[in-house]
C-alpha cells in the first residue's frame, strides 16, 4: 500500500547539537503513535522565501513521508507505505 495523505501530525524530536541535526523519533497519526527507527532521507529544499524540510523516516512496519515547514512550524504527512504493493 502506498498512500499519499497531506495531513497534519504530531512529531517528536530529538535534537543533536554537535551533529546540528533534528531527527523525527515519533510521529501521532489518526490516533496512532508510531516509532521511528531510522532516518533515511532528508533534503531543505526552499519555497519561494520559505524553507521546507522533508524527511524520508521508518520503523519496523512502515515507511513515512514527512514534512516540516520553516515558517509555520507544522508538520506534514505527505506519504504512507508499508511494503505491500
Amino acid at each position: 500500500m502506498h498512500e499519499f495523505i497531506n495531513e497534519k501530525i504530531s512529531v517528536v524530536t530529538v535534537y543533536d547539537r554537535i551533529k546540528g541535526t533534528v531527527i523525527p523519533k515519533r510521529i501521532k497519526w489518526q490516533g496512532r503513535i508510531y516509532d521511528i527507527t531510522k532516518l533515511s532521507y532528508y533534503k531543505p529544499e526552499r519555497v519561494g522565501r520559505n524553507i521546507v524540510h522533508t524527511f524520508h523516516v521508518s520503523n519496523e512496519a512502515m515507511d513515512f513521508k514527512l514534512r516540516l515547514d520553516s515558517y509555520t512550524l507544522h508538520w506534514t504527512l505527505i506519504e504512507v507505505t508499508d511494503g505491500n504493493s
